[in-house]
């Protein structure tokens, strides 16, 4: 009944649905789409695939003026960085990506056609003619990317017959649209850590799992699917934890904007010989520390599950070594120490790393930089200021100035 109420039109079999839809499209110079035609919250929905020149002809954005009222348009104003790094994205992965599923709005029902019964769910036709235009209710960056990504194509590109799913909604209300779009934008955000896992498109990416899996000290004794990690954690680091230092001994600095990385990726680990070398040079850097340092030599033989693991719990206390912080300044002072092209003299370094430096949370070296009031700085000054005194103590060459010792 419902569908019937809806005014669709019911045809006595799935062949006469398919052959009055296009009959009409021929008369009215529609095009027929195969559509699942279904009920959600009352309101009647389709589901289906449009090409990208279908989509750059038939949706239209409208978005809301920053400073302006966002109740008198249909969409939120476009944020010009993110259109810009899905572009990026499509452009970088023409022939290996993903775009999830949009939800567009259609203020009138459009001609469907459907066979006749009492279905919750049933296959349709759905015509639509060239003035039909919908609008967008969530995918807006998505949708103004591929139009973007359309002006630079090359003649021989196939990009435009490319496809992405649809959920059409019918809904004439505008209020109702903007609640549309709050009540779709209820999602969770991915955690950093599980985030790093699965995009191994990225370089850094893909050299820290593989440092992650052939690394004797992180090997089981990492979080790769937390947002924090728990105080009671027997994980040593979250995977995010171990990109910052990656991302120290690659960049320099473990807070270089996500959209920053894949341009410098390119420059330091463009190739799979460059990634590989990195890789080992970085185990052998770990190799030593976890030989020589305490209590990384400790917590690498410990099993990583069961009661005697939660050792790590209270290393995590009492060293900076244990921490986010700790894993910061030695990517800031390795990164250095990485400049020497000879093997020995590095290993060397590493060596006194371990063991000249007092890594307990209590240490002189450490007050007053990244400990105040007997708590640990995450921030990017103090650690900067902790790793100069690190690298004075290793009598390293350092282009910033050296605060004294508490």
């Amino acid at each position: 009944m419902f569908f019937a109420e809806m005014g669709l039109t019911q045809h006595d079999s799935l062949t006469a649905a398919q052959a009055a839809a296009s009959e009409a499209a021929s008369a009215s110079g529609g095009r027929v789409f195969t559509c699942v035609v279904f009920r959600q919250g009352g309101r009647l929905m389709l589901t289906t695939a449009f090409s990208y020149a279908f989509l750059t002809k038939h949706v239209i954005s409208e978005p809301a003026v920053k400073g302006g009222n966002p109740r008198m348009a249909t969409n939120r104003p476009v944020d010009t960085s993110h259109v810009r790094s899905i572009a990026k994205y499509l452009a970088d992965n023409e022939n290996n990506y993903i775009l999830p599923p949009v939800t567009l709005n259609v203020r009138a029902v459009p001609a469907i056609h459907i066979p006749r019964g009492n279905f919750a769910m049933t296959v349709g036709f759905v015509v639509i003619g060239d003035e039909t235009r919908f609008s967008i209710t969530d995918g807006q960056h998505r949708l103004i990317a591929i139009h973007k990504r359309s002006e630079s194509l090359s003649d021989d590109s196939t990009f435009l017959s490319d496809s992405i799913s649809v959920v059409i909604v019918v809904e004439p209300d505008l209020a109702r649209i903007h609640q549309d779009f709050a009540d779709a934008a209820q999602t969770k955000q991915i955690p950093a850590s599980l985030l790093a896992a699965f995009n191994t498109r990225e370089p850094v990416n893909r050299v820290l799992t593989k440092i992650v899996d052939e690394s004797p000290f992180f090997r089981g004794r990492i979080d790769e699917t937390s947002k924090s990690l728990s105080k009671n954690s027997p994980a040593a680091f979250l995977l995010n934890q171990v990109r910052g230092l990656v991302k120290e001994l690659l960049f320099r600095d473990y807070a270089l904007s996500e959209a920053s990385i894949p341009g410098r990726s390119a420059q330091v680990i463009g190739t799979t010989e460059a990634q590989d070398a990195f890789v080992q040079r970085t185990l052998a850097m770990l190799a030593t520390l976890t030989e020589h340092m305490t209590p990384w030599k400790d917590v690498a033989s410990l099993p990583t599950t069961g009661g005697v693991a939660n050792q790590v719990v209270d290393f995590r206390r009492h060293y900076v070594n244990m921490t986010a912080t700790g894993l910061v300044i030695i990517g800031h002072v390795a990164y250095e120490i990485e400049k020497n092209p000879d093997p020995a003299w590095r290993e060397a370094r590493y060596v006194e790393l371990a063991t000249k430096i007092d890594w307990r949370r209590d240490a002189a070296i450490w007050q007053g930089t990244i400990i105040v009031d007997d708590k640990i700085s995450t921030t990017r000054g103090p650690g900067r200021a902790a790793a100069q005194r690190v690298m004075e103590v290793l009598r390293l060459w350092s282009p910033e100035p050296v605060l004294p010792l508490a």
